[in-house]
């Protein structure tokens, strides 16, 4: 549970984080990873459309009306030029979304980021404050629901890279299997649903059938 301090943050998101008069986050990098292969999808999912709009296009606009600094993760450049936002390039080839992580800790000026999925298209503003605004102190913050962690929608500090870098070196490439060596805030399911009505930020699109079901 929220201590003080972050239920008085907690409020004040509930009140304010939807006004366009709330600046931009610019201490922490909004980071979309679109490095994934797709395989379960079947194509890539990142221009699967929902709304008439690829879903990479609903992340990316999420993460950019939040963050100043919105880069975009991926090994095929060419593919997403038009979105015009920086694009990075994993350092550590074929190790999934920890080497997204690493690429983007390595590259950015902020000293963290906010990850997310391409597949993500229904990210909650409120829920993305909350997880940056408690993360003075922590290496990662992450919603830790019922279910389980939820990586691909979570703040990395740039002091988890050296341990980062020494999983991918050894490896090892499954985000789960680092946290036990770093400082982390686990963001519990009522704190989320104290900010939004349903957990709706962590749903994710892999197989064809989920992007039916978001479209009815």
């Amino acid at each position: 549970m929220p201590d003080g301090q972050e239920s008085i943050l907690l409020a004040t998101l509930l009140g304010t984080a939807m006004n366009s008069g709330i600046p931009k986050i610019i201490n922490t990098a909004g980071v979309v990873l679109a490095g994934g292969e797709s395989k379960r999808f079947g194509s890539n999912k990142a221009f699967a459309l929902l709304d008439g709009i690829p879903l990479v296009e609903h992340v990316v606009g999420v993460i950019s009306s939040i963050f100043r600094t919105c880069v975009l993760v991926t090994n095929t450049p060419e593919q997403f030029a038009y979105l015009n936002v920086p694009m990075i390039g994993d350092l550590y080839h074929n190790a999934g979304p920890l080497a997204g992580i690493h690429a983007a800790l390595t590259t950015i000026e902020e000293p963290a980021a906010f990850v997310a999925g391409c597949d993500m298209p229904f990210l909650e503003e409120k829920v993305i404050r909350y997880l940056q605004a408690v993360a003075s102190g922590w290496d990662v913050v992450i919603p830790w629901l019922a279910n389980g962690p939820e990586p691909i929608c979570a703040v990395y500090h740039k002091s988890a890279l050296p341990v980062i870098k020494t999983s991918l070196e050894n490896g090892g490439n499954k985000i789960s299997d680092i946290f036990d060596r770093l400082r982390v805030r686990r963001v519990t399911e009522s704190e989320i649903l104290a900010l939004v009505p349903n957990l709706s930020s962590f749903r994710n699109i892999n197989y064809q059938e989920d992007l039916n079901n978001s479209r009815n």
